[in-house]
Formats: C-alpha cells, sequence, structure tokens
C-alpha cells in the first residue's frame, strides 16, 4: 500500500472517495493563535526562525481538518535571503527602497545558494516534516519570476506596474535575459525545499494578469516550463497559480505543471476545457464568500463546488479562488473545508 499523503495519491487517480482540501493562507491573520504569535516577532523573524515558522505553518490544524499545510514564509524570501533590504511594511505591503531596474542589477541571484541564503527554510520543513501526520501532504512554494520581479523593479506593489512594463515594452528580451537568474534561482530553492520533505509545490504569479498574451508565449512560457521540467526531475507534483489571467488559458495547456489553480472568475468546467483537461484543477470558491457569508451559504456554495469538481477531466483539489481573507469568521473557514471533506466523488 502506498505511504504517500492522501493528496498526492488523490492526484495519482487513487480515489479514497473524496476530494482532498485545503486553503491558500491558511496559516494566517485569521486565526487568533496567528495574531497571538505575530504580537512577539515582525514578520521576517517568523519566517526566519525555523522553529517558529514551523510552529505557525501547523497552526490550522488545531481548528481545521486541512489535508494539506504549506510552510509559512512568503514568496519574497527568496530575494530577501540573499541579502536584498526588502521591508513588509503595514497596508503597503512589500517595500524596496532602491529597486532594481536594469539587467545587471538581477546577477545577483547567480551569487544564489539556497542551503546558504535561505537554510533556516529546510530547517523548517524539516520541524514540520516530522510533527506532520503521513497522511498530510507538505506543500512548499515560491514566487515566479514575473511576479517576484514585478516587486524587485516597482519597489512595491502598485496599480500600474509601470516600470517593469515600460521594461518589457521597450525591449522584452532584455528584461527575460535578466530575469533567467532569477528563474535559474527559483529552481534551486525549491529543490531544496523538495530535499527538506515536501511532497509537491506551488509556484504562485499573482501578477501573470498584467502580462500581454504574445509575451507570454514568446518569452516566458518557455522559462516556467524550464522550472516545472527541473521539478519533475525530483519526483515532486507541481501547482501553478496566478490570478486574472483568462486571456491565457488557451496557452496554459502548453504549462508542464500537474496541477493548475485556478481563480474564482471563472468556472471550472470551462478552464477544464480551455485547458483540454490537461491538468488536475484546484480552487475556486471566491474567499469573500467565506469572509461574507453566513456558514449555510458557505456549504451550499462548496457542495456546488464538488459536484462541478466531479466532471472535470483529472482529480481536483478543493480550493479558494485565492487566499484566505484576514478577517474572515473561524466558523465560515471550518464549514468550508468539512463540507468538502464530508462529501464523496
Amino acid at each position: 500500500m502506498s505511504t504517500a499523503p492522501f493528496l498526492i495519491q488523490h492526484l495519482e487517480g487513487k480515489s479514497g472517495g473524496r476530494f482532498p482540501v485545503w486553503m491558500m493562507r491558511q496559516a494566517g491573520r485569521y486565526l487568533e493563535s496567528y495574531r497571538k504569535i505575530r504580537k512577539d516577532f515582525t514578520f521576517w523573524e517568523m519566517v526566519t526562525q525555523p522553529e517558529v515558522a514551523a510552529e505557525v505553518s501547523l497552526l490550522p490544524l488545531a481548528v481545521l481538518p486541512v489535508d494539506a499545510i504549506i510552510f509559512f514564509s512568503d514568496i519574497l524570501t527568496l530575494p530577501y535571503g540573499l541579502g536584498l533590504p526588502i521591508e513588509m511594511r503595514e497596508s503597503i505591503g512589500p517595500f524596496l527602497e532602491k529597486p532594481l531596474s536594469q539587467r545587471g542589477d538581477f546577477d545577483i541571484f547567480r551569487e544564489f545558494q539556497a542551503k546558504q541564503h535561505t537554510r533556516y527554510v529546510g530547517q523548517a520543513l524539516e520541524i514540520i516534516k516530522n510533527k506532520l501526520s503521513p497522511e498530510k501532504a507538505l506543500l512548499g512554494f515560491a514566487g515566479a519570476p514575473w511576479t517576484v520581479a514585478s516587486y524587485l523593479v516597482e519597489g512595491k506593489s502598485n496599480k500600474h506596474f509601470a516600470q517593469i512594463k515600460g521594461w518589457l515594452y521597450r525591449d522584452p528580451s532584455d528584461l527575460f535575459k535578466a530575469l533567467q537568474p532569477l528563474a535559474d534561482a527559483t529552481v534551486q530553492y525549491l529543490k531544496h525545499q523538495t530535499q527538506s520533505g515536501v511532497d509537491a509545490i506551488q509556484l504562485f504569479d499573482t501578477w501573470l494578469c498584467e502580462m500581454p498574451r504574445h509575451i507570454f508565449k514568446d518569452h516566458y512560457l518557455p522559462m516556467l516550463n524550464q522550472i516545472f521540467h527541473e521539478m519533475r526531475k525530483e519526483k515532486v507534483k507541481t501547482i501553478f497559480f496566478a490570478k486574472g489571467t483568462s486571456h491565457l488559458l488557451p496557452d496554459f495547456k502548453d504549462l508542464a505543471c500537474d496541477v493548475l489553480s485556478v481563480d474564482n472568475l471563472l468556472d471550472l468546467k470551462t478552464v477544464d476545457q480551455l485547458t483540454e483537461g490537461n491538468f488536475s484543477l484546484q480552487g475556486n470558491l471566491d474567499p469573500v464568500m467565506l469572509l461574507k457569508a453566513e456558514s449555510g451559504l458557505v456549504r451550499k456554495a462548496t457542495r456546488l463546488l464538488v459536484q462541478e469538481a466531479r466532471g472535470l477531466h483529472k482529480p481536483a483539489i478543493i480550493n479558494l479562488g485565492h487566499g484566505i481573507l484576514p478577517n474572515t469568521p473561524l466558523e465560515n473557514a471550518q464549514a468550508f473545508i468539512e463540507e468538502a471533506r464530508a462529501l464523496w466523488l
């Protein structure tokens, strides 16, 4: 009998009678236990102290029967570990006083050594793995090159991403040559995670919604597939998440990942059709539903989501369309997880 976690067995077609379920950002501010810990540490202290990161990662299991734990960190941990002075500012988010503005600035990523610069990530993952029951999957993750670079070139999140998009339009070849060392570092970072015990990895590309389709096809798709092909050698499942990218779905069918994580703007059936059934799909209840609706409505929406997932080409994972929101009532999160687990395939 396989000893793989339930979520991994499910993706391999070994049905356990129901869909696996977890939530993006499930170890976060909606939990009172998280808020208590957060009072004693800065964000980066939590990320870089393995015992704290592991403790926070495991918090959801005390209140939610989720099928996977994603370790507590950030998509900018890689550049922060390399020494870029990224601040986490309240109400602003990531802030870099001197943004990267030319190809040579990205050469710093050629120096990246995962075991040296982000050793604490591997240590946290090993602690979590030792405390996690075998049926629970441990998920690693990283920011995708475009989204990480968006923060580093802009210096902070904004509405227009004028700096990186200006570079994109002026000289796309130059931009993607700049991003190549970052992509190579991302591969090394993810390999470090697989060697530390993760069962699957998720690549987050939050701001891919800003990229025109022809640029994606000609320049970025090969870079993403480089990462996924390298992860395939590590024998871990790969998940790709990019919100607001319906314009790219016909081209997503050529991605080399195992799972496509879907936002709440399109139904799973449509995404399945547009990507020609090439992927297991993950998603895609609107996080605002958990934030604002009564638990009965959450349960009803979850039932409809599971019903839809039953008709997809490949085994699905039940999740949200984006991360759970900070002020979400715990009872709604519980309603979502419990209802998903109670429904049979």
